[in-house]
């Protein structure tokens, strides 16, 4: 079953610039490269921003998170984050989803 996740944030004052750089790297150099990834794109809206994925199967999403290179991006969010990111991860709903035609 395919499921996204969502990672949501906001900067400290100051910091959006090295959160953004950040986000980026962890989603060209590991997302990119990690099996089972379908989808990854890193938004910003203000201090705000928004970093989602989607992953064939939640077993590879687990795999994604399971890496040392995963647990080192996590491990440097909180002196750059306003609080605790909001991480949600949802299942897809029907087989394929909504295609446009």
């Amino acid at each position: 079953m395919s499921v996204f996740r969502i990672l949501e944030a906001t900067a400290r004052p100051g910091a959006i610039g090295r959160l953004s750089e950040l986000l980026v790297q962890q989603e060209q150099s590991v997302v990119a490269d990690a099996p089972g990834i379908v989808f990854a794109q890193s938004l910003r809206s203000g201090d705000s921003v928004l970093a989602v994925s989607s992953w064939r199967s939640v077993e590879d999403m687990q795999s994604y998170l399971d890496q040392p290179a995963t647990n080192s991006f996590y491990q440097a969010l909180p002196p750059l984050l306003m609080g605790v990111p909001s991480v949600r991860t949802f299942e897809v709903i029907g087989a394929d989803g909504w295609r446009p035609a």
